[in-house]
């Protein structure tokens, strides 16, 4: 058998101009408005896309090693290799010093950056709160009124433009209800005090501790002292937890995997929607003469559900993931050592118009048949699936279902023509949608 193919000097300078050197100034934690515009503008993600599609032509291998600057990395393109990977991280691939260090600098500690006995520990207590063999939350419906009163109030406050800004702050005020309570509505301090932390962490390098690391923790451990009942906090107490779970570094994680991250999806979604009339439509209809005032419905609302994990597919707000080799280990029968760096490319590997059909096109029925699939891994898939899967969708279908009751849209900005291939970026800064109202 052969071995892995090494990418050329020409290649890897190509990947890097396109991809690396965009991923990190877009920002790895939180993203730039500037870097966002300008590489959208330069179309890097469509030419990401055609480079894969030409090394893997090149090579003859869904294996390529290709350097990230100047760091060797394994590129897996097979199913099965990535299958491999995820179903055995973080045990034999774990995370990388590269997103240990950025995400200690706001989450020591945190799941997603655990090995060990400190992952399976602090995985029991993530899986034990976000009720994640659950597909409605223990406290849904109780989450479902804060989601309901929250877009609502925004509708009324608006009469005319639904963009990122009116997104960015409705999905904040949801997130920190569900999390801490209602009476943390108005708690714009902790927001603010993440996210100014998660900027600094897209440095990587050269990073302090923060000015805003001990009263953001301080703020934490206060709501989790005295957890406001109906909230993820208030299940806190209850779920299995030891020396090593750090209750207070799994709280962050909750925080922006729900503020910006599923805002990001969610408006993308909504503008993806009404850009396609017969899936707004197929929606509405299902939409018709219910009341939707419980959990459960929403959860029953497939098709819906479907439509943001397709525009999660289309627009991953996590182009990449990145692991290490803890141990020797293979992959496609050929050898792979410890400490080899590998990566998984969400940006190509959804939009493979060689493998998939649909790649270009807004397909929501692919949700329909299994949401288990590993060439698509906006979520995740195998041990390290995102642990809040089913709250987060819960969350982002309930407002989607607000937002469409309370009205209709036009999107304004950025044009998305179903006719055509949807782009492989959607600046979720740029879209305004005009509000129609239903009556």
């Amino acid at each position: 058998m052969q071995p892995i193919p090494n990418a050329s000097l020409l290649d890897n300078v190509a990947f890097n101009l396109l991809h690396t050197v965009p991923y990190f100034l877009r920002g790895i934690f939180t993203k730039s408005h500037f870097w966002s515009w300008c590489f959208n503008a330069l179309h890097t993600d469509a030419l990401v896309v055609r480079l894969c599609q030409r090394l893997r032509a090149k090579y003859g291998s869904d294996f390529i090693y290709l350097y990230l600057l100047q760091n060797k990395a394994l590129c897996v393109f097979d199913y099965d290799g990535i299958k491999h990977v995820l179903d055995n991280s973080p045990f034999i691939y774990a995370d990388p010093d590269l997103k240990r260090r950025g995400m200690s600098h706001f989450q020591p500690n945190a799941l997603t950056i655990s090995r060990g006995e400190e992952w399976k520990d602090r995985r029991r207590f993530n899986e034990a709160v976000l009720n994640s063999d659950r597909a409605v939350h223990e406290h849904g419906d109780l989450f479902l009124e804060i989601i309901r009163s929250e877009v609502n109030a925004l509708l009324e406050d608006t009469a005319g433009y639904l963009g990122w800004k009116d997104f960015d702050q409705l999905f904040k005020r949801i997130t920190l209800q569900l999390i801490f309570g209602t009476s943390a509505r108005e708690e714009s301090e902790l927001t603010d005090r993440l996210e100014r932390m998660m900027q600094e962490s897209n440095r990587v390098f050269l990073l302090k501790k923060s000015k805003d690391f001990d009263p953001f923790y301080e703020r934490i451990r206060a709501h989790l002292a005295e957890p406001a009942p109906g909230s993820l906090s208030a299940l806190c107490p209850h779920a299995p937890s030891g020396p090593l779970t750090r209750q207070e570094n799994q709280v962050p994680h909750w925080m922006f995997a729900a503020m910006e991250t599923l805002a990001t999806n969610a408006l993308r979604t909504l503008a993806t929607i009404v850009a396609h009339p017969k899936v707004e439509e197929r929606i509405r209809l299902q939409l018709a003469g219910k009341p939707f005032s419980s959990a459960a419905e929403v959860v029953s609302l497939k098709y819906l559900r479907g439509c943001l994990q397709e525009a999660m597919r289309l627009w991953p707000t996590t182009p990449m993931l990145g692991r290490l080799t803890v141990s020797d280990d293979q992959l496609g029968g050929r050898p792979v050592p410890a400490n080899t760096q590998v990566i998984i490319l969400n940006t190509f590997l959804h939009r493979d118009s060689e493998r998939h059909y649909f790649a270009n096109r807004f397909s929501p029925d692919l949700w329909l048949e299994s949401e288990e699939n590993y060439y698509f891994n906006h979520l995740s898939n195998g041990r390290q699936a995102c642990a809040g899967k089913n709250l987060v969708l819960f969350v982002g279908t309930a407002v989607l279902i607000e937002f469409l009751r309370g009205g209709r849209y036009r999107l304004r900005r950025p044009a998305l023509r179903p006719a055509k291939p949807l782009p492989h970026t959607f600046n979720e800064f740029r879209i305004k949608l005009e509000r129609i109202p239903l009556y």
